[in-house]
């Protein structure tokens, strides 16, 4: 590069900065992302990029590289917030931005991840002179749902791909470190919701009634042992319990009463072996109680395995950018994303990015109120990208 990628992500850090504190003032929930795309699409405009819209809000932009050899990669970011009411304050002091908008609020890092694709994408656009192929901007709508996913692969579908990339913030590193290690980083899930239906009646008489509550509370305890009693302790799995709701008042067994949860694995053997589980449990627990079980169940999504030609790849281009100090090592993510969907279908990385920092107050969990992060982590995360897209597109095909 005429300008190397520390250089070219400094210049837009201000850039990026501005951006990710306007998206975060402006959240929009999963599926009502009009604002953000509205806005994505404007700025493509403004770095002069050609942008077609996937799905209702998701857009794919095509940023052309003079010497492009018809190959291409792709860079992915995520734009929903979160249904949760936001802290004023982090966990030292007031935030620098907080949501304007009651009870959503950008509380995993999306706004970041799309400031930096765009910070990324006024780079490139200054070098595509320089690039070997082609690089597809990909801006997913709906991500916590994995409802904008489908459209996103569909319009993939025909075009020639190198590779994937995607970048996470993440809490669990210090601020600036970059992981880009192989194998599995994310895990696959599967949600879930029960419904069990008894026969409601007065608190005075339960042996008048078929109560839902009681089945509820054994089905929940049961579940609970799966982890600990049918997994080999060598797998990874987590099943969680984080709703549960029955009743209104305290002297009536009500009709019904519902759970919901997670259940993640990062082996689809091992969500395979929770879901049965789980099916059997649920159904003999009801059986047993004399309650009818009704189960809904979304999944599995898969886990996110990076490539290990490519994770290899990844750590030279972090150590290129930006210096073998920055390189960082952690151990997998148990949360879920939906770029568990990109790289079965094609080689790529996902990496993730620190943000936490005690001296700022950033480094609570993710969709946690007070989450927040350092925004000085993202030039970093702009010259990773920006430095990996080079060194991908400058491979043989």
């Amino acid at each position: 590069m005429s300008m190397n990628a520390r250089q070219l992500a400094e210049k837009h850090e201000r850039y990026a900065i501005t951006l990710r504190r306007d998206l975060h003032r402006h959240p929009e929930p999963s599926g009502e992302e009009e604002r953000t795309s509205s806005l994505v699409a404007a700025e493509l405009e403004s770095i002069g990029v050609p942008y077609e819209i996937v799905g209702k809000y998701g857009i794919i932009a095509t940023l052309e590289g003079s010497a492009s050899k018809g190959s291409a990669i792709v860079l992915r970011a995520d734009m929903d917030a979160l249904p949760i009411q936001e802290s004023d304050s982090n966990l030292a002091r007031p935030k620098a931005v907080v949501s304007e908008v009651a009870g959503c609020a950008h509380l995993c890092g999306h706004d970041a991840h799309t400031a930096m694709l765009l910070g990324a994408a006024k780079g490139l656009s200054e070098v595509r002179c320089e690039l070997a192929g082609d690089v597809l901007l990909c801006f997913e709508q709906a991500e916590e749902t994995a409802e904008g996913i489908a459209p996103m692969m569909q319009a993939l579908a025909t075009q020639d791909i190198k590779a994937v990339w995607g970048i996470h913030v993440y809490a669990g590193l210090p601020s600036g470190a970059i992981s880009v290690e192989p194998g599995p980083r994310m895990s696959g899930m599967t949600s879930f919701r029960v419904t069990l239906k008894g026969r409601g009646g007065h608190g005075s008489r339960p042996d008048q009634t078929i109560d839902p509550v009681l089945c509820a509370a054994q089905t929940v305890v049961g579940l609970c042992t799966i982890p600990a009693r049918e997994l080999d302790p060598a797998d990874a799995g987590v099943l969680t319990i984080g709703m549960i709701r029955a009743g209104e008042t305290p002297n009536v067994i009500p009709d019904t009463a519902s759970f919901a949860g997670t259940a993640r694995f990062f082996e689809p053997k091992v969500g395979q072996l929770i879901q049965t589980s789980f099916e059997r449990i649920v159904t003999h627990t009801a059986r047993a109680h004399r309650c009818e079980a009704h189960i809904e169940a979304r999944g599995p999504h898969p886990a996110v395995i990076n490539d290990r030609a490519l994770a290899t790849l990844a750590a030279r281009s972090v150590q290129t950018a930006l210096g073998p100090e920055c390189l960082a090592a952690c151990k997998p993510w148990m949360a879920s994303e939906s770029m568990g969907y990109y790289l079965p279908k094609y080689p790529g990385v996902f990496a993730l990015l620190g943000v936490a920092c005690d001296e700022l107050g950033t480094g609570a969990a993710h969709h946690n109120p007070s989450f927040d992060i350092d925004e000085s982590a993202l030039k970093n995360g702009m010259a990773a990208t920006l430095q990996f897209a080079q060194d991908v597109l400058s491979q043989p095909h």
